[in-house]
């Protein structure tokens, strides 16, 4: 049981990054381009931990820049949540073959995860017409 919820962890920390790459580097071509930019835009929802979007008010809630950033738009909602995942995943480990083994299990369910949601869950792909 521990290390069915320890791989359902590496694998959450996965997709957690690969939204948060998606959203930095490919938000125009993404499904969440759709959603309120003002949570999913990074270009935008930065603003969001500030006093009407502007860093000369101040916060916009006690923590909003620090501690409670993660509550704040998407990209650090998952990077919370990536984090999160990693350390919880330290709990549930338990040796599966032996660390090393365990390492490039643990290194390939992670980025083949990432990879697979990055390149291709959460990029929109164009629709071609068919030929009829």
């Amino acid at each position: 049981m521990n290390v069915t919820i320890f791989l359902l962890l590496i694998i959450l920390a996965g997709i957690s990054n690969a939204i948060m790459d998606v959203l930095k580097f490919r938000y125009s071509r993404s499904v969440f381009n759709k959603f309120n930019e003002n949570w999913w835009n990074p270009n935008k929802s930065w603003r969001n931990k500030w006093k009407n979007g502007d860093p000369e008010q101040g916060e916009r809630f006690w923590g909003s820049s620090r501690w409670f950033v993660r509550f704040t738009d998407a990209w650090h909602f998952f990077q919370g949540l990536m984090f999160t995942s990693l350390f919880l995943s330290i709990v549930f480990y338990e040796t599966m073959i032996n660390a090393w083994v365990d390492f490039i299990m643990i290194y390939l369910i992670f980025t083949l995860t990432f990879s697979l949601f990055y390149k291709k869950v959460f990029i929109q792909r164009s629709v071609k017409p068919t030929n009829l």
